[in-house]
């Protein structure tokens, strides 16, 4: 049970760009090969071709050039090496070139195919946090920096592993180029490395600018991301259009944007003078190295075939070394990119969890002296609630906004730990519990639950329609039935496998809030989980209709444990005691007769304001 501890490692600014990129080779390189197992042998491929194609021409040109140099001095006609190695050099760059274009158009078809599966990832991570990270700014833009870290920055996986596999391409060449070069002009080579030292330099100013416009651009983003759904999200409409409240969110898009701008110009007026100077120093390189070897060929020290051969290879060098330098640069910054990926697929769990496994049946539920704060303040929500559920009991949580109700079901509900005291599930410490074996044994119907875009079937089960059984199916219909939905369900165009709202789909059906609620509720008992929680999933009811959901809904779930949370006191009759928060503690405890009579109680004068509806 102890807590993982990665997350604070990760985070440490002393770790290194050399440690960034080995915890981004090892994270991200075997998962794609697992899944694409081709990519990899391509890339592989790819490389060879083009370490190979610039040596066709740097050892064959020189051989065309000095035969046509003898055959002008000799007079001769004949044309048959010059053929020969003219058909060489085209024929193995027609090759090379069409390996090359295969194998690059292949690689091409996996960028996407790899950007999806590492979204997916990345979303499957994220739903499987612990609730209260989604609550938490720092992740929430830890998960921002991984999305964009893996997308727009680094050019997730296929850019990573397009740099690796050009450094070490650019190594083997330089290899080759230097030899060439040595044989016939080694001071160029001290010439070539200073340039390009200083090329890489001016390279790594450059890259450390875009860090710095990467962190500030990283937060803006998710904001950026908020505010154009916000704007386009017809949910909003009704309250954009009688609010009038559009020009505000345009107001706040336009200064949003116009910080973005204001970054983005800062990065390019900065990185300018950089950009200049290595342009000047390129440019001094290749002038230096075609009056050095032209000086050499004239004195006759090689020929003019081997001239064009130092030329050709000197310029490859440049080339090649200061692409190396901007591949090293480039995996370095395209690693720290998506080292933000590793960090939060690696966020600590907020939670501390056991191996336990819960015995199968009803349970005892004990919460002894539960204290707890939000993550960031400092007041008790509750303080000191000390209270015992017995099996298959049913107890009403009633009390004023803010009074704690809903928290201590968050509690129950493990999507946060108390901050003193403890929970027990018969007799033991929930956090000794297996996480998801724990999470199976409750069903809850939250005030604000959440219906999906698919069909009714899905909603309630939680199972593609494909994949529902008959037996699936038949318990759907049933629920249907059973929660007043059959009215419904017969209106539908194709039945419970007609798709609710119209996100995806023209024929979409918008549910009533009623109707929604309803669908929440048979979601809850097609879980069949011992402990139904009800926190008030039916305010969009009147009263009447709320006490006959109710009524329906307390026959329905059994023998099962039931938690009913309410600011009206509909399910308070059907429950075996009421629990009445105020001030984030248990001011009264007892069952309706019992705290009906109390003398200026708290039960009793909100009882008293409801009584019509209930008498």
């Amino acid at each position: 049970m102890k807590k993982n501890d990665k997350h604070e490692k990760k985070k440490n600014t002393g770790v290194s760009s050399f440690q960034k990129l080995k915890a981004v080779i090892k994270e991200l390189f075997p998962a794609a090969a697992k899944k694409f197992p081709a990519f990899f042998p391509l890339e592989g491929l790819k490389t060879l071709t083009d370490v190979l194609m610039p040596f066709l021409g740097i050892f064959l040109s020189p051989l065309i050039i000095d035969e046509l140099v003898s055959l002008v001095k000799s007079g001769e006609r004949r044309f048959d090496k010059l053929i020969m190695y003219a058909a060489v050099l085209i024929l193995g760059e027609m090759i090379l070139t069409v390996i090359n274009r295969l194998s690059a158009n292949r690689l091409s078809k996996y960028q996407e195919r790899l950007d999806n599966y590492f979204v997916s990832r990345t979303s499957e991570h994220s739903m499987g946090l612990d609730f209260q990270l989604t609550e938490d700014k720092k992740a929430l833009d830890q998960l921002e920096k991984a999305n964009t870290g893996m997308s727009w920055y680094s050019g997730g996986v296929y850019g990573i592993a397009e740099q690796f596999f050009m450094f070490i391409g650019n190594a083997l060449k330089i290899g080759g180029f230097v030899t060439v070069i040595a044989l016939h002009a080694p001071l160029l080579i001290p010439v070539i490395v200073v340039c390009v030292i200083v090329c890489g330099l001016l390279h790594v100013q450059n890259d450390r600018i875009d860090m710095d416009a990467f962190a500030r651009l990283a937060q803006g983003n998710r904001m950026f991301s908020y505010y154009g759904w916000e704007l386009v999200d017809f949910r909003y409409g009704k309250d954009i259009r009688l609010y009038d409240a559009a020009d505000m969110l345009l107001g706040k898009w336009n200064g949003l944007v116009k910080k973005q701008v204001e970054t983005w110009k800062w990065q390019a007026d900065t990185q300018r003078k950089f950009s200049l100077w290595m342009v000047l120093v390129s440019v001094a390189n290749t002038a230096f190295t075609c009056f050095y070897a032209a000086l050499l060929a004239v004195r006759g020290v090689f020929s003019i075939g081997t001239f064009s051969q130092i030329v050709e290879a000197a310029g490859a060098l440049n080339a090649t070394l200061q692409g190396i330098i901007w591949n090293v640069t480039e995996l370095f910054k395209r690693s720290n990119y998506a080292y933000e990926y590793v960090i939060f697929m690696n966020y600590p769990e907020a939670l501390v969890k056991g191996d336990k496994k819960v015995e199968k049946g009803l349970h005892r539920i004990e919460f002894r002296n539960v204290c707890f704060s939000y993550p960031g303040s400092d007041v008790k929500v509750l303080n000191g609630v000390t209270l015992t559920v017995e099996k298959g009991e049913r107890l009403s949580l009633v009390g004023l906004n803010g009074a704690g109700k809903t928290t201590l079901i968050k509690l129950l509900c493990r999507l946060y730990d108390p901050t003193e005291g403890v929970i027990l599930l018969d007799g033991v410490d929930i956090r000794e519990y297996d996480y998801a074996d724990y999470m199976r044994q409750f069903a809850p119907v939250f005030q604000d639950f959440k219906l999906l875009a698919f069909s009714l079937n899905e909603n309630i089960a939680l199972t593609e329609n494909d994949e529902l059984t008959p037996e699936q199916r038949e318990k759907v219909n049933a629920l249907v039935k059973q929660t007043g939905l059959t009215e419904m369900a017969e209106k539908l165009p194709r039945g419970t496998d007609s798709v609710l709202f119209k996100y995806f789909n023209e024929e979409g059906v918008e549910p009533s809030g009623g109707e929604q609620q309803k669908i929440a509720l048979a979601r809850a008992l097609y879980k069949d989980a011992p402990v139904i929680i009800l926190d008030e999933p039916t305010s969009a009811l009147d009263p009447i209709a709320e006490y006959e959901i109710y009524r329906q809904f307390n026959d329905l779930i059994e023998e099962k444990t039931a938690f009913y949370i309410s600011h009206r006191l509909s399910s308070c009759r059907f429950c075996d005691h009421i629990a009445v928060f105020s001030e984030g503690r248990v001011k009264e405890y007892g069952t309706h007769d019992e705290l009906v009579n109390i003398k200026d109680g708290i039960y009793a004068e909100m009882f008293e304001a409801q009584a019509q509806y209930y008498r």
